[in-house]
């Protein structure tokens, strides 16, 4: 196929939507279309590649992969050695397994597998994940896989009906599941629904090889019409529209016309010398500008940059980006696959043994898990199981702790409280939701649905043990949203035995940004304020809750003193990330509160005794 410097400027615009989206979506909400782009460019490319080979009858397998791999693996390997090194050094020991399994994912092309699942409830976001970019490289890699099959084994006058169908049944697949799971993390970083846009790129390569050719005045309506959708879109489609599926038809569609309209002064713009030099850098500018931008994200536990710190992305990734295409990318390019296969092997090595050992010369900086994760109470958190805490004398005890991670955070408190006061209590906690039946999946957002379904799985099991207690506490993060929380809460306070006390707790505040990653350490050594939020709506509606129902209680955690220079104590990390408490500061505010808790606790105890 002709080289053709258009396409390279279109490659240019492509990474520039992304580029923009990942600074800051607020700027451009529907950047990320640009993956799109480059997924209809890949497609009309390689369909013109191996139809060009299969008419001379000189195509072949092992040719195919092994140009597609000595493309793109070089530059892409190089970038996982040196992200992944510093990576060690950046990331907290906490989320150094999370951080691993990114790394080797991303190496085999399956990231987009890892990143569907979503991220843990705990540990570090995708938004803050160096690697989370590579989704996209996975689902080309594995399109390369079953492209060629589809264009060698089928005959020519078959392929274009074969082609739309694969589109119309795959678009209308990923819709449909969008619906049902109310869930689009999936299907994003899915292949199959993804294949549509790449074969969108093979349809105008099969049917439009001569292009569309009316005069250059229709030609220049239809390519500035083409512009004009791409750049509507990335403007309008936000993070919030079901996508991919059928709204990606529309710029994935406008893209393919771009490609296959005859001569036009849009194309004639991207031919020129700084559009195309930027789509001549753009795979390697793709590979380095995420990077940047997540490492500066995780290390501040802040979402948007500050301008020196834009300033910063855009000289260090152009700067990388020359050196990769420059050194890395060009030289392979022309050089022996011995030579090729010699680094891959040494590198891949390299990156394995990286992987390994890093993260054992990081662990001379651990911070102690108690500072930095949930340690306590975990073996009846997420799992069929009960625990016994408190005062473990007491025979038999009769009072439950629900709820979600916020339950799970003052298992510590309550065992203080209850080791002193000689009472004990059983608990059943999960992430992110409660396990009570009555909250609607319907509510629940996209990136809470792997949540949602675990705490249901545990539901039955807590109504049990709900039915066998006398007094049930339930700590939640938020009781309001969403609202069918509130609703599932009020029925159990209504389906109350007269000998059944419910008590709802108001949380602990949270703080703006997580603190270990600020402070690097459990002894304050950081200098930035934090911002301290309670929930007022939240308590509002508890108390209102409290007020209405005869046996239902609140009490308020949040009034401790020891949130005033939170998230520290006496200088002293009490926060493991910016909305859960660590041992230590469960313990503390049980210190505080435990007197003022036993005044609120004791008549609800003698009541059930």
């Amino acid at each position: 196929m002709q080289f053709r410097n258009d396409i390279q400027g279109i490659r240019g615009l492509a990474f520039l939507l992304v580029f923009i989206f990942h600074l800051n979506y607020h700027w451009l909400p529907g950047g990320f279309i640009g993956v799109d782009i480059f997924f209809v460019i890949s497609g009309f490319l390689m369909t013109s590649i191996i139809m060009g080979d299969k008419e001379k009858s000189d195509f072949s397998f092992y040719n195919f992969y092994l140009k597609r791999l000595k493309r793109i693996f070089p530059a892409y390997l190089f970038l996982l050695i040196i992200v992944a090194s510093a990576g060690f050094y950046i990331y907290l020991d906490r989320d150094f397994w999370g951080f691993q399994k990114a790394v080797a994912a991303s190496f085999l092309f399956v990231s987009n597998l890892l990143f569907a699942r979503g991220d843990s409830y705990f540990g570090a976001r995708l938004e803050d994940n160096p690697f989370l970019h590579t989704w996209s490289l996975a689902v080309e890699m594995q399109f390369y896989l079953l492209l060629p099959l589809i264009l060698i084994f089928i005959k020519r006058k078959f392929l274009p009906a074969v082609i739309i169908l694969l589109i119309v049944a795959l678009t209308a697949y990923a819709n449909i599941s969008m619906h049902i799971s109310h869930d689009t993390s999936v299907r994003y970083f899915s292949l199959p629904a993804r294949i549509p846009e790449f074969l969108i790129g093979s349809l105008y390569s099969l049917t439009l090889k001569n292009k569309i050719n009316f005069s250059r005045a229709n030609n220049n309506i239809i390519a500035s019409l083409s512009l004009g959708v791409l750049i509507l879109s990335a403007i309008l489609i936000d993070k919030n529209t079901p996508f991919p599926g059928v709204t990606a038809l529309v710029p994935t569609l406008a893209t393919a016309n771009l490609l296959v309209t005859g001569s036009n002064f849009i194309s004639d713009f991207f031919a020129k010398k700084v559009p195309r030099y930027i789509g001549e850098l753009s795979y390697s500018l793709y590979l380095w500008h995420w990077p940047f931008i997540a490492y500066i994200r995780y290390y501040n536990d802040e979402y948007t940059l500050s301008t020196n710190q834009v300033i910063f992305v855009c000289i260090f990734t152009s700067l990388m980006a020359w050196f990769s295409y420059r050194f890395i990318e060009n030289y392979f390019r022309k050089k022996s696959n011995a030579l090729f296969l010699r680094y891959t092997v040494s590198g891949s090595v390299l990156l394995g043994l990286l992987t390994i050992f890093l993260p054992k010369v990081a662990a001379f900086y651990k911070i102690p898990d108690i500072y930095t994760s949930p340690s306590f109470g975990v073996d009846s958190h997420n799992q069929k199981k009960t625990e016994i805490f408190g005062d473990k004398n007491v025979k038999n005890p009769k009072i439950l702790l629900i709820g979600d991670s916020h339950a799970l955070t003052i298992k510590p408190f309550l065992n203080y409280v209850g080791e002193k006061n000689h009472f004990s209590f059983t608990t059943i906690t999960t992430d992110g939701i409660m396990a009570l039946d009555g909250i609607k999946r319907s509510e629940i957002p996209s990136y809470g649905m792997k949540f949602y379904d675990a705490a249901q799985q545990l539901a039955p099991f807590t109504e049990e043990n709900i039915s066998r207690s006398k007094i049930i506490m339930i700590n939640c993060s938020t009781f309001i949203s969403p609202q069918s929380i509130y609703q599932a809460v009020e029925k159990l306070a209504h389906g109350l035995n007269p000998d059944q006390r419910l008590i709802v707790f108001e949380t602990f505040p949270t703080v703006d940004r997580d603190p270990i990653k600020v402070n690097r350490d459990y002894i304050k050594r950081t200098s930035k304020k934090f911002i301290v939020t309670v929930n007022e709506k939240n308590k509002a509606a508890l108390q209102k809750l409290a007020t209405e129902n005869k046996n239902v209680y609140f009490y308020d955690l949040s009034k401790s003193k020891v949130f005033k220079t939170a998230p520290f104590y006496k200088d002293t990390l009490m926060y493991y990330n910016r909305s859960h408490l660590n041992v230590y500061g469960s313990v503390s505010m049980a210190k505080d509160l435990e007197k003022d808790f036993m005044s609120f606790f004791t008549p609800i105890l003698n009541e059930e005794k």
